[in-house]
C-alpha cells in the first residue's frame, strides 16, 4: 500500500485531492494543513509521495520540499 501525504492550507482542496487519490486501489492519503504539520507527520510516518500546494502561510511548498 502506498501512502500519499497531501499538504494544502485549503481544507476543501486537501480533501478533494485525497478523495481522488484514494480511488486508486492500494493508495491511502494522509493530510497536513501546512508545511510544519507535514514535517511533523513525516517524522511519524514517512509517506511514499508528498503532494504539496506551493503557496501556503508559515512554510510554503518549496520550503517544505527543501526541508
Amino acid at each position: 500500500m502506498a501512502t500519499l501525504l497531501v499538504v494544502d492550507d485549503v481544507a476543501l482542496d486537501r480533501h478533494l485531492v485525497g478523495v481522488l487519490l484514494e480511488e486508486h486501489p492500494g493508495w491511502s492519503a494522509i493530510y497536513a494543513e501546512d508545511g510544519r504539520e507535514a514535517l511533523a507527520l513525516i517524522k511519524l510516518q514517512v509517506p511514499d509521495v508528498v503532494l504539496t500546494d506551493l503557496q501556503m502561510p508559515e512554510m510554503n511548498g518549496l520550503e517544505l520540499v527543501e526541508a
